[in-house]
């Protein structure tokens, strides 16, 4: 009965009083000089210990990880298959559960007219209600792809989740609402490095949104085929989903931060509960449990809303959305 109560998800109304407004009180303290520095001395401090840990792992990656690895920093970006991360029985099963899903999300998205919406996300308790579904958040805990991040953030690695959009393109005139319009993933701010991986779950042209990045005011849009893979900085470049002007576009996104984000506040639970994760990593490696409820340890003055039980979205966006 309890946790049937911790898992629902709990109208957007209540959901803003109860985790946004203690988020707004500190992200205006957060900003004061004193505890600015501190933060980022925090941070600095935490990232020289790591170096001697991640010199000794740098041994054991693959020539494919120090590839990515190299290509990100270069670039902000890697591109690339699934498979050459995941094994091809892995890679299939999650491509097969993602498959699934897609005749759910597109009934969801019918129910609406085209001027109300035309994204819609997979619901976190499809995921975490159903084991067969475990795979597409798991998958988000690749110890392949958390070493990756671990190296290219240069912290231990903290695992915000898993998502899946499907979107349509408007008949009426582009959509350029939402994670449609270029933005700057917040929880890191623009100091600090963050990766998000996305996942085409159907083939993505020049027409049908593809995934986008804009750096030193060049527009790289990813175009690729079911399957396609790509890990970006997120937080350091502008990006959007470039608005759908034929068809549709279903992918996958995992993201990741350090577990010291210098914008705590923003990391609430998104978008399982802590139940949820704790039932859902049971069974995986520490390294893999300590990735997914990282939150659980964040320090409560800088993150009040860390014990936050239900599922939802980031309450508190900050500068999520930067318009250029």
């Amino acid at each position: 009965m309890l946790a049937n109560l911790f898992l629902k998800d709990y109208p957007a109304a209540l959901r803003r009083i109860v985790a946004q407004e203690p988020s707004k009180l500190i992200e205006s303290e957060i900003k004061l000089p004193q505890i600015t520095k501190y933060l980022d001395k925090r941070r600095e401090n935490a990232a020289l210990i790591e170096q001697e840990i991640l010199v000794n792992q740098r041994k054991k990656l693959t020539e494919t990880q120090i590839h990515i690895i190299s290509s990100i920093r270069k670039y902000g970006y890697w591109q690339g298959k699934i498979n050459n991360i995941f094994d091809h029985q892995e890679a299939n099963n999650l491509i097969s559960r993602c498959d699934s899903a897609y005749e759910f999300l597109e009934q969801n998205l019918s129910q609406y007219d085209y001027h109300q919406s035309n994204t819609v996300t997979l619901p976190p308790h499809y995921i975490s209600r159903d084991y067969q579904n475990w795979i597409i958040y798991q998958a988000g805990l690749n110890e392949k792809l958390l070493q990756i991040a671990h190296q290219y953030i240069g912290l231990p690695v903290g695992y915000h989740g898993a998502e899946i959009r499907l979107s349509r393109a408007n008949p009426d005139g582009l959509d350029i609402t939402g994670p449609k319009t270029p933005h700057q993933d917040c929880e890191e701010g623009k100091k600090y490095p963050l990766l998000k991986a996305v996942l085409y779950l159907n083939n993505v042209t020049q027409r049908n949104g593809p995934f986008t990045i804009i750096k030193n005011s060049q527009i790289k849009p990813f175009v690729g085929f079911k399957g396609t893979l790509i890990l970006s900085d997120t937080s350091q470049n502008l990006h959007h989903g470039m608005p759908l002007r034929d068809g549709k576009r279903m992918v996958l996104f995992w993201t990741y931060s350090s577990r010291r984000p210098r914008y705590p506040h923003r990391c609430v639970i998104w978008p399982h509960s802590n139940i949820a994760v704790r039932k859902m990593t049971k069974n995986m490696s520490l390294v893999q449990q300590q990735a997914a409820r990282w939150r659980e340890y964040l320090p409560f003055l800088l993150c009040p809303v860390r014990y936050y039980p239900f599922p939802g979205h980031n309450f508190f966006l900050g500068d999520r959305n930067i318009m250029i």
